[in-house]
């Protein structure tokens, strides 16, 4: 199976950088997911208000995950800069989140290593 990030299911989306965080006020582990293009707004797809759902599938399954929120910059009117979507990961969940993204990062060339947070 492939490793894969979706906004909408079927529709594979491309990370080009990760961030790990862990919020001040509460302790929380946090990842922030940067894009430069979506795909899901490239086909002529919108989102409705808010992305609900991220689906995160690798060959242990699928993670649902639901976003804090996602912010989109634009060069212009319509030239997507980039995109931010970050989500809470709680403690029961952050070993498996993390062998998804060590398996995205092997599979798409990027160097991950796990900070201590």
């Amino acid at each position: 199976m492939s490793v894969s990030v979706q906004f909408i299911q079927g529709l594979d989306e491309e990370i080009s950088g990760i961030s790990l965080r862990k919020r001040r006020d509460t302790g929380t582990k946090m990842v922030v997911l940067f894009f430069e293009r979506v795909a899901a707004i490239e086909k002529g797809r919108s989102f409705v208000n808010q992305v609900d759902k991220l689906f995160l599938r690798d060959e242990e399954g699928e993670i649902q995950v639901s976003p804090n929120g996602i912010k989109f910059t634009f060069v212009d009117d319509d030239t997507l800069s980039q995109a931010e979507c970050s989500f809470d990961v709680h403690s029961e969940a952050w070993e498996r989140v993390m062998r998804f993204f060590h398996r995205y990062a092997d599979v798409h060339g990027f160097e991950f290593s796990e900070p201590n947070i």
